[in-house]
């Protein structure tokens, strides 16, 4: 079996980073002669935390918040060293995270919703406004850096009332702010997978009234897969000016995101009961993409050649520029004032595998309908049997049942897709605030004006071979020589036609949303809040179809005879000239009641009962543009949820408990029927019961247990006709049960600590019949204080090597998944090893 190569790197980065680390040490303790302790939590949970999201009124803590919220500080947001967003959001209980995909493009569901929706229905944010209005893709544009100072997330509670799109979740990431004396942070960070990466921030006072701080972060890196290329590249750069007055301050921010990262897509496995590699695959850090495969060619309709480079990957830029004003008006009224202008562009070009029908034995390839009409084209030029030949190389195929050891073929689909547009987005909200009273009236306006919609763009068909960086295979036609005398294959194109598509699109969209929030103090215990929101949407776009298989120039002679003998490239696909246009206005209503009751300082109870919308998104045209047919916008998705809680901060022991219930309305589940795209659609329901808990244990002074999960029930209900039988089946990609366990031992300079994640069986199809094994999955790092301003942390993760499922084949016919020898599947990612250095002045 192919195994990563890590020696292709002259330096051990791990023993790079401490290098640095030991040289450095010396000298700052020359400058001081004790070592700080490392600092704990302030409490358990953190319940004294006062919170920013979920809540209108100011001063408002975790304990008396009637919301389910987690907060993470910058040290445990450190301490996580995530390889993206959604790795990141895996700490936060109810959350299902799929993260295997790379460091974007990954899923997101929250409290029962299936996986494999992206971040939909979770509002994500940064300093308070939404960083995209619909944040299906969200993590393309949101990085995690060092110029973050803490998240908070909310799960359900007040979400729908308080953004748009985040019916079920708001996420709210709160950028670092410069303080009454110079910072400046420096961390660098490498892997043992060819990752280097530097994260920066400096911050200073420029005079009495003005502050400001610079930020950000550029790294490079092979991959945690092997791709035989730089998979991911890029960084970005954030600057803030501050700006204090007497009764408030102004913000002032902008930020500039350039970079590339790489998708990885399932691969290919085998026993589902218990997945494991095939020969020539590896599970754990290979993957079918390599060398062979990043410059591949699109035939265009005049005879030339599209060249597109699989090293530019998922391409992002992202540039912003925006306000936030706080005002106290008078001694009860206060004003929060934020905008954003956002440009954003988002090309994304990536290799995907269908169905599991693909993985086909090599030999039955070569028996199969389109290979024996090649050797009848070309009988008449002596043709007489077919074989596969290395593109790369032309080196024919001696005995193609021993290739890789597997003796497998399949096909590769690649997808090119565009999404560039600009953005604004607005907020203004005014506040009364009493003894007893804090009532916030609010308006929040985001208009998204998109010159390119992401439409999927199916541009061709390649043969490979199934192996970790699988090379491209042509079929031809030999003689009885073995000369080449026909090909059915373009240099391991299939066929430019028919694809699934050229079509594009564009659009417009404009919300308004206005919202009031009361939060009354009914006793010196007992808090109540109710509010309501209202949004208005408008959608226009418009779109072209796709003209199929269309003759290319100088394909055929004056006789209509092939004039290269290559039967691949006759035809392709063009983009049509008709458009479609669609316009619509859609008015929906939000609205929620909760209660906190506070016992004491350390005892809270709080709950909730919430009606909450995702509306129409102008993305969904784009996505359902067929050839010659109008496309449509996805319908309003309706969710309710009723959740009651318990929060405890003893001396020794921290705890939060929520039951809920999650209810999502006519919701689509997509079941794929045939290769051509073409889906039978079912509009369904979803129902989850369930409880969320966190907890810490601090068993002695210098060692504590933290613990989060959940435990739930997550069912389909409405299949009707012949889907009727998956009535009550268990929420596709979905566990009933997640489990974080992380003990921690705190010493003198540091600390070490392990962490434990077991997730629950799910299953990949609706039917229900493949089945997702469960889990557990071992992570270990190490936080050391070289000096007052050193701190090293070095972090490995999933030490056991654990091939863990977080998908099956979604791209499968029918959603029939199970029962093949071997299956397309992702794995997570494998054992890695990662070290930072921080620098603290």
């Amino acid at each position: 079996m192919h195994q990563r190569n890590h020696k292709a790197h002259p330096l051990n980065p791990i023993a790079s980073v401490l290098a640095l680390s030991l040289l450095a040490t010396p000298v700052a303790l020359a400058q001081q002669e004790e070592v700080a302790e490392t600092k704990k939590p302030p409490s358990l949970l953190d319940l004294e935390r006062i919170i920013v999201t979920g809540a209108t009124g100011r001063g408002q803590t975790k304990l008396e918040s009637s919301v389910s919220i987690t907060t993470l500080n910058a040290e445990q947001l450190e301490r996580e060293q995530p390889l993206g967003t959604a790795d990141l959001l895996e700490v936060i209980p109810g959350f299902w995270v799929e993260d295997s995909g790379g460091e974007t493009n990954n899923n997101v569901a929250p409290r029962g919703l299936r996986g494999g929706e992206g971040f939909r229905y979770i509002g994500v944010q940064e300093d308070g406004l939404p960083v995209i209005y619909d944040g299906i893709w969200v993590d393309f544009f949101q990085r995690q850096d060092i110029t973050i100072e803490h998240m908070e997330a909310v799960r359900g509670g007040t979400s729908g009332l308080l953004t748009t799109n985040g019916p079920a979740a708001l996420v709210n990431f709160i950028t670092r702010k410069p303080g009454e004396q110079a910072e400046t942070l420096l961390k660098l960070s490498t892997a043992d997978y060819g990752m280097y990466r530097a994260d920066w921030y400096y911050g200073t006072p420029i005079n009495d009234d003005w502050k400001m701080s610079v930020g950000g972060f550029y790294r490079q890196s092979d991959g945690v897969r092997d791709t035989e290329f730089t998979a991911d590249k890029g960084g970005q750069v954030r600057v803030n000016l501050i700006r204090e007055f007497e009764r408030g301050q102004l913000t002032l921010s902008a930020k500039h995101l350039d970079d590339h990262t790489t998708f990885y897509v399932p691969i290919p496995l085998q026993d589902q009961s218990n997945p494991k590699g095939i020969p020539g695959v590896d599970p754990r850090h290979g993957t079918l993409l390599g060398k062979d495969q990043q410059k591949l060619r699109f035939l265009k309709s005049d005879g030339s050649y599209l060249e597109r480079d699989l090293e530019d990957g998922q391409h992002t830029k992202f540039t912003t520029a925006g306000f936030n004003l706080d005002w106290d008006l008078s001694d009860n009224w206060y004003m929060t004032a934020a905008g954003r202008y956002s440009k954003f562009e988002n090309d994304m070009y990536i290799l995907l595998n269908f169905d599991n029908s693909t993985l086909v034995d090599a030999n039955a390839r070569l028996g199969q309908a389109d290979v024996t009409g090649m050797l009848s084209q070309f009988a008449s030029q002596g043709a007489v049997r077919a074989a596969y030949r290395y593109v790369g190389s032309n080196e024919l195929v001696d005995d193609p049942s021993s290739m890789n050891g597997n003796g497998l073929v399949t096909t590769t689909y690649p997808l090119f897709s565009r999404f560039e547009g600009d953005q604004w987005v607005n907020k203004l909200n005014f506040t009364y605030e009493n003894e007893r009273h804090s009532l916030t009236m609010g308006w929040l306006y985001a208009h998204v004006d998109a010159d390119d919609l992401p439409v999927d763009k199916w541009e061709s068909f390649f043969l490979t071979e199934v192996r970790d960086n699988a090379r491209r295979l042509d079929i031809v036609a030999l003689d009885a020589a073995n000369n080449v005398v026909g090909q059915l294959t373009d240099k391991g194109s299939t066929g430019y036609a028919p694809s699934w598509g050229q079509a594009t699109a564009f659009g417009t969209s404009k919300s308004h949303s206005f919202y009031i929030n009361e939060e009354f103090q009914a006793t010196d215990n007992l808090r109540l809040d109710a509010g309501v929101r209202v949004e208005r949407l408008t959608l226009d776009s418009t779109g072209s179809g796709t003209l199929f298989a269309q003759p290319v120039a100088g394909a055929f002679d004056a006789n209509g005879n092939d004039v290269d003998n290559n039967l691949a490239n006759n035809y392709t696909d063009m983009p049509s000239t008709t458009f479609y246009s669609k316009s619509m206005s859609e008015t929906e209503t939000a609205w929620t009641v909760g209660f906190n009751y506070t016992f004491n300082d350390g005892v809270a109870m709080f709950g909730r009962y919430a009606d909450a919308f995702e509306m129409p998104r102008l993305l969904s045209h784009g996505q359902t543009i067929h050839a010659g047919n109008d496309a449509s916008f996805n319908d309003t998705i309706k969710l309710t949820f009723g959740e009651l809680g318990l929060r405890y901060a003893g001396e020794t022991i921290g705890a939060s408990a929520t039951l809920f219930r999650t209810k999502f309305n006519d919701l689509t589940e997509r079941n794929f029927t045939g290769s051509n795209g073409q889906v039978a659609n079912q509009t369904i329901d979803t129902v989850t019961d369930g409880v969320e808990f966190e907890a810490v244990w601090e068993v002695h002074e210098d060692f504590r247990v933290d613990i989060t999960g959940v435990y739930q029930k997550p069912e389909m209900e409405g299949f009707e006709g012949e889907y009727s039988h998956w009535e009550g089946n268990q929420v596709k990609r979905t566990p009933k049960l997640q489990l974080r366990v992380t003990p921690t031992y705190y010493f003198d300079k540091g600390d070490v600590y392990l962490t434990m994640h077991h997730l629950g069986d799910r299953y990949s199809d609706g039917e229900n019949r493949f089945e997702l094994p469960a889990y557990t999955t071992w992570d270990a790092g190490v936080n050391y204080r070289l000096a007052d301003n050193i701190r090293l942390h070095v972090k490995a993760t999933n030490l056991t090597d654990e091939i863990g499922l977080t998908e099956g084949n979604p791209r499968a016919i029918n959603d029939q998944q199970a029962g093949y020898e071997f299956y397309y599947a992702r794995p997570i990612l494998g054992r890695t090893f990662s070290a930072s250095v921080t620098f603290d002045f």
